[in-house]
């Protein structure tokens, strides 16, 4: 028996001094690399959401709490507040955050290394590699660089080699109500369910009404979400009720501004260049308020005297709205020349530096899409705006040309020749090209181009609100809708990436 027992002892011994430890795998090194988006839509809605805090109750409700919180804690949460309705809190001096990914790799630990030309910019420490934790996150300017991972297992290593193009555009979204998305703030949808009593609504930008909603906003977003080898930052400024003289060359005082759009940007900015511009002006300066305050109060209405507001001055509406159209190329240049121009003047004469354009950079405005036709594309007839002055307005300001003389039905039967020497607004937006802008015009293509039309009376296919109450919530009245501000946001990004080019690969 003991005889036995040591012979497998021994038979044991034997096996575990012949075996020998398995040799580690070799380690295998597969890289990868994007850019950490800057419009965050963390919750998947559609929005961007900013850092600039969430009512602490009942945030997407018809009564939203007036106390915030969680402003400025640098990460992006649904719902949020844009800061005071601009997203540029990620134009950090460091530059921009690109994530490093060692995710399809194999081996016990990894780390990067970054190189611009010959010189190295910052060496990652080695790191455990395992499924949750592959990827880093380094800070690089905008350039172009050459990426090492390194991925080690035992005393084996294995190296990947790329190359990298951090590239953020900055995107600036400047104008009035149609660009800064009034009638939509971040609780639109309980409006339209639960309509106007009771409803407070709760914006990016008390001051402006100004929405992540708004199609600018929308479309910084789209962009973002088309290539992971580019980020978006977004300078969203506009404001309700801005003119050329007071919103973009100069404060508007009445909405709290203390500084013209232009200064409000570079003040965001610094020095940076910007890479796309977007524009929604000509709307407020040529009279809207006035035009749809006299055509609601009066029948025939551009012969009519405007009631109030910014026409009322002239003899009649037509007179008021050509003499404004014809103001807008010189108002226009005056613009142009804050947009990389040698000199930019303000409306109270300061001379302040003008913006930066990138050299491949462009300035995009936007024509004002078409809030006049029903579904069935006939002029709308709302309430007691008639369709004959839904039809002078779609002729004679929104379409890119207009008949000279436009003969004007009057209810009484009898045809007016009024002269359109100026234009239309529209048109006017059209030649801005020749400062080497680039009108967006899809938004009017989309809405006043198509078989179906888009206006206020086109019940579920209209992309605007017609008059959203006539106390408390009043600012939605003729202004574009979710479903319009989310058609614009796509033709506006569909116009940027037209200009971006390949750099949204």
């Amino acid at each position: 028996m003991r005889f036995r027992i040591a012979a497998a002892v021994v038979a044991l011994g034997f096996v575990f001094t012949t075996v020998s430890a398995q040799a580690a795998p070799a380690p295998t090194a597969v890289g990868s690399w994007s850019m950490v988006p800057m419009s965050k839509d963390t919750d998947g809605d559609g929005f961007i959401d900013g850092d600039g805090g969430v009512p602490t109750r009942g945030a997407l409700s018809a009564a939203p709490s007036p106390v915030f919180v969680g402003a400025d804690n640098f990460v992006a949460q649904p719902h949020e507040r844009l800061i005071n309705g601009v997203l540029s809190w990620h134009l950090n001096p460091r530059g921009y955050p690109v994530r490093l990914d060692a995710c399809s790799s194999s081996g016990d630990t990894y780390s990067w290394r970054v190189l611009s030309g010959t010189q190295v910019v910052t060496t990652t420490k080695a790191k455990p590699l395992t499924r949750k934790k592959c990827a880093t996150t380094v800070m690089l300017p905008e350039g172009r660089y050459r990426l090492e991972l390194q991925v080690r297992s035992g005393s084996s290593k294995d190296t990947a080699k790329l190359t990298a193009n951090v590239d953020n555009i900055l995107f600036v979204a400047m104008g009035d109500s149609y660009a800064s998305g009034e009638g939509n703030p971040r609780n639109v949808d309980a409006f339209l369910v639960q309509g106007g009593a009771g409803f407070t609504p709760y914006w990016d930008s008390d001051d402006c009404n100004r929405s992540a909603h708004g199609a600018p906003a929308q479309a910084a977003l789209r962009l973002e979400e088309s290539s992971p080898k580019t980020s978006v930052t977004l300078v969203y400024v506009a404001c309700s009720g801005a003119t050329v003289p007071a919103g973009i060359l100069g404060a508007q005082r009445a909405n709290g501004q203390t500084a013209s759009q232009v200064e409000q940007v570079a003040g965001i900015i610094g020095d940076r260049t910007i890479d796309v511009l977007t524009l929604s002006i000509g709307g407020n300066d040529v009279g809207f308020t006035s035009i749809l305050s006299a055509c609601a109060l009066a029948r025939n209405c551009p012969l009519a005297k405007a009631p109030f507001g910014s026409l009322a001055t002239f003899p009649t509406v037509q007179d008021g709205v050509q003499t404004r159209t014809a103001g807008l190329p010189a108002a226009f240049d005056r613009i142009a020349r804050c947009f990389a121009g040698p000199a930019c003047v303000l409306t109270d004469g300061r001379s302040v530096p003008p913006l930066k354009i990138a050299n491949a950079g462009r300035v995009l405005p936007t024509l004002y899409p078409d809030i006049t036709r029903s579904a069935a594309g006939a002029p709308c007839t709302y309430l007691t705006i008639t369709d004959t002055d839904f039809a002078w307005a779609r002729d004679t300001m929104l379409t890119p040309s207009t008949q000279n003389p436009f003969p004007y039905r009057t209810t009484q039967g009898t045809t007016v020749n009024l002269a359109t020497n100026a234009g239309t607004l529209n048109g006017t937006l059209l030649t801005t090209n020749r400062l080497g802008w680039s009108p967006a015009v899809g938004t009017w293509g989309a809405s006043g181009e198509s078989t179906v039309g888009r206006g206020v009376c086109a019940g579920a296919d209209a992309w605007f609100f017609g008059v959203t109450g006539l106390v408390g919530f009043t600012s939605g009245s003729f202004h574009p809708n979710p479903l319009g501000l989310q058609a614009m946001g796509k033709q506006i990004a569909a116009a940027v990436a037209g200009v971006l080019g390949t750099r949204l690969r």
